[in-house]
């Protein structure tokens, strides 16, 4: 069969492997989705009539556009199960309730119904239920008592349950003889149980394809453990890894000077040297200003100018729409200054936020309940946490807030991981296609405090011949007319 103009030569082998388990390692950028898609749609012939495949995704987002590619590509929704990890073990609580322990009527607790527990203790409990721990905790054995006394599970349990439930070999061979072959998108992302899950059914002749960056891996705070992704050979065993190199998303400098920030992370996992396929070298911005509010000016004006100002008069020509720009910051408390400076400008915005619950309960509710949307195709900046612009593109990315106890984050009972912090700021820099600003400020208003602080040791990292510095621009009064008038005699 020849090769599609649409694919690559490394694209193009991932999408005609066969015989074993798969591991596509793909940098940001390089058509991870497309691969994806196309490789599901080439599989489809060969599925027998009971067959169909299974494709597992983290966001809900994200299956809704992997199930609009593959209907593109003449695939029905007949012949695929596409969906989160959540939503696939959801629906077969559903379909064998009468196999658990859970009543019939179990309900997914969201957020908001959960009372008489603290933030920090739900926190680490979700940890343990994402590691696989049977724990004699006090709080733990309260916090499921509290759930099963209202007929609920929560998030982590729909996979811990789901878990259990395979455990019987007739409903797990059921399963493989459904499934022929099963798909893992961000397969960084997994953790100890949903790596459990895979490996029961991933036998007995069903093929395993997984794709991902362990360089993207952001999420240890939910569970997510990235050295599973490091370790997919052992336990897919025989399996076969590919590598996507060619990026289609940003221009070389810009991709340049991501990869040297990356390239320090000893434990970044599989290193992959991307190739620009990007016309133009695009631009990298640094900036530094006196203080936090200094620092959101800077970046309104800036936004102002990309746009060729808001007066629908003006005859300078836009460079940029509202809908291109994206700022992205590590701690939502740093949304408040730059809100108010895009007001002052008048300048549209949206900030991305959770799903809101309708009054209506339904599966779905409990589904999103962890994830970020944005309006599309509107006129309007928009504003996010690092970690909720994994997987978007933007032409312009202005990340702000570029110090070291913002990034890497160590402030006020607040510390992350280094590596993993290091992967985040490669993320925020990967999402930008032909400008990147990466702006500063030492002074700054957090939490009440009054900061002192320092430009991320992440920016050093990067070559000098690679950055643009840019000043504030500096006020100059007006002079003084009799002032004037003096020097004269």
């Amino acid at each position: 069969m020849q090769r599609p103009d649409d694919l690559n030569g490394s694209q193009w082998q991932a999408v005609c492997q066969q015989d074993t388990h798969l591991l596509i390692t793909a940098g940001p950028g390089t058509g991870k989705t497309h691969t994806l898609t196309r490789r599901i749609a080439h599989l489809i012939p060969s599925l027998k009539p009971n067959e169909k495949i299974l494709a597992i995704t983290f966001t809900n987002k994200a299956a809704r556009q992997m199930l609009d590619r593959l209907t593109a590509l003449g695939v029905r929704q007949s012949q695929v199960f596409v969906g989160t990890f959540h939503a696939f073990c959801l629906k077969l609580l559903r379909d064998h309730f009468e196999h658990t322990a859970l009543p019939k009527d179990f309900k997914v607790a969201l957020p908001e119904d959960i009372t008489g527990f603290d933030k920090a203790t739900l926190e680490r409990i979700s940890r343990m239920k994402s590691q696989l721990a049977v724990s004699s905790d006090d709080d733990y054995k309260a916090y499921q008592r509290y759930l099963r006394q209202n007929s609920w599970i929560d998030f982590d349990d729909i996979l811990r349950e789901a878990l259990l439930l395979l455990e019987d070999e007739n409903i797990a061979g059921q399963l493989r003889g459904q499934y022929r072959y099963i798909f893992v998108d961000e397969y960084q992302d997994s953790n100890i149980v949903q790596n459990s899950l895979l490996k029961i059914l991933a036998r007995e002749g069903v093929l395993l394809t997984a794709i991902g960056d362990a360089n993207q891996s952001i999420y240890g705070f939910r569970g997510s453990r990235v050295e599973l992704f490091r370790r997919f050979e052992e336990d897919f065993a025989p399996a076969q890894t590919l590598t996507l190199q060619e990026n289609y998303r940003s221009m070389a400098n810009l991709l340049s000077a991501s990869s040297q920030v990356i390239t320090k992370n000893t434990k970044a996992g599989i290193h992959i040297e991307l190739i620009a396929r990007m016309h133009g070298e695009g631009k990298l911005i640094i900036h530094q200003a006196a203080t936090d509010r200094a620092e959101a000016d800077y970046v309104a004006h800036q936004i102002e100018k990309l746009i060729g100002g808001l007066d629908m008069n003006t005859s300078r020509r836009a460079v940029r729409s509202l809908g291109d720009i994206v700022i992205l910051y590590r701690l939502n408390a740093q949304r408040h200054v730059m809100g108010q400076a895009l007001e002052h400008l008048g300048i549209p915005y949206q900030v991305s936020q959770k799903v809101k619950r309708e009054e209506v309960y339904s599966d779905e509710d409990a589904l999103g309940q962890n994830e970020e949307v944005l309006e599309h195709n509107v006129e309007k900046v928009s504003l996010m946490s690092l970690h909720a612009a994994k997987g978007l593109e933007f032409p312009v990315v202005f990340i702000i807030g570029c110090e070291n106890n913002l990034l890497p984050l160590d402030l006020i009972g607040m510390k992350g991981d280094p590596q993993e912090e290091r992967r985040l700021f490669y993320v925020g820099m990967t999402r930008a296609k032909e400008h990147l600003y990466l702006t500063h400020a030492k002074r700054r208003q957090l939490f009440g405090q009054t900061l002192i602080q320092e430009p991320s040791l992440y920016m050093a990292d990067i070559a000098e011949e690679l950055k643009a510095y840019e000043a504030s621009r500096r006020h100059i009064p007006k002079a003084d007319p009799d002032a004037l008038q003096m020097k004269l005699f």
